[in-house]
Order: C-alpha cells, then structure tokens, then sequence
C-alpha cells in the first residue's frame, strides 16, 4: 500500500475547506447579502483578489479571517436586510457534514500507517462519502498526482468504481 494517514489527512482538510467555502460562497451570493468576492475581500481590508484566491486555492482559512468574513457579512446583511446574520447562517456554513469531514481529520490523526488499510475498510461510510468529494476535487485539479493515486488506492480498497454517481450527488 502506498498511502498513508499523511496524504489522506491532506486530501481530508481540502474536502472540509471545500465544503466550508463552498457553503460560504452560497451564503454570501443569497438574495440577502449579494455579496461578490471582490466586495468581501475589500470588506475585510484585503486585496481585492484575496477571497476568490482563498476560494479557488480551497485555503486554510485562519480563525481572525474566518470572523472578518463573518463580521463583513453581517455588515451587508444589516444594510440589505436590518438584520444581522445569525445562527442559521452559521449553521449553514458549517453543517454536520463539515463537522463530520473535521470528525474525520481527528480520526487520522491518532491512526497508525499499519493499521490503515482496516480503518479504510471499517469507515466505508466515511471514505465513499470522501472518494465524492475527492472526485470532484480532481475533475477542478485540486489533486496532484499523489493525491489522485491515493484516490485510486482507496477506490481499489473499498472496490468501488470511478464515483461519478456518488460525485453527481455533491455537485453544487
């Protein structure tokens, strides 16, 4: 086997930061706020650029930029609507799936490389929700070519062919 917990902790974190973006970038272009990357960047006293590269680069976002986006979205909210965002717009950005993506990383982190093949193998669950997503991370070239053998590796362990049903299910 020629993966190890590593490569899939890597290739886990850009599941949960695409998930999290993604749910993001919905959030910010709702009736409500019609927010453009570019405004949000320049909301939070970045480069114009700044959001839409994080986005695209599916960036590790740290918890002070997290809370400007928040903060600038709010902001928009309260001029559109007279409201601020509230629990339900934050739940809408981390949902149990991302909580469950992050549940996940946690796991791999205390998984030993010899025991890797049969915790793949008992969280089938898990990895054929990731091998989705992953899927989609590769046709947007988000994988590098270890990334798309590890993918391949999994596939063969848990037998399942390219995904692409399971891949249609997550498109957004």
């Amino acid at each position: 086997m020629l993966i190890n917990v590593s490569a899939i902790q890597k290739m886990v974190k850009k599941v949960l930061m695409y998930q999290v973006l993604t749910n993001f970038d919905a959030k910010i272009k709702d009736k409500d706020l019609q927010l453009t990357h570019r405004e949000l960047s320049v909301r939070t006293g970045r480069a114009p650029s700044w959001f839409n590269n994080s986005f695209t680069g599916l960036e590790d976002l740290q918890v002070s930029s997290f809370l400007r986006i928040l903060a600038a979205a709010s902001e928009r909210s309260e001029e559109k609507t007279g409201r601020e965002i509230d629990e339900a717009f934050l739940r809408d950005i981390l949902t149990s799936e991302a909580i469950e993506t992050a549940n996940a990383l946690n796991r791999l982190a205390v998984e030993d490389d010899n025991h890797l093949l049969s915790f793949i193998q008992s969280e089938e669950t898990l990895f054929l929700n990731l091998i989705s997503y992953w899927g989609i991370l590769n046709e947007k070239n988000k994988l590098d070519s270890t990334e798309e053998e590890t993918l391949n590796e999994i596939r063969s362990i848990l037998n399942t062919d390219s995904g692409t049903e399971q891949e249609e299910d997550h498109e957004q």
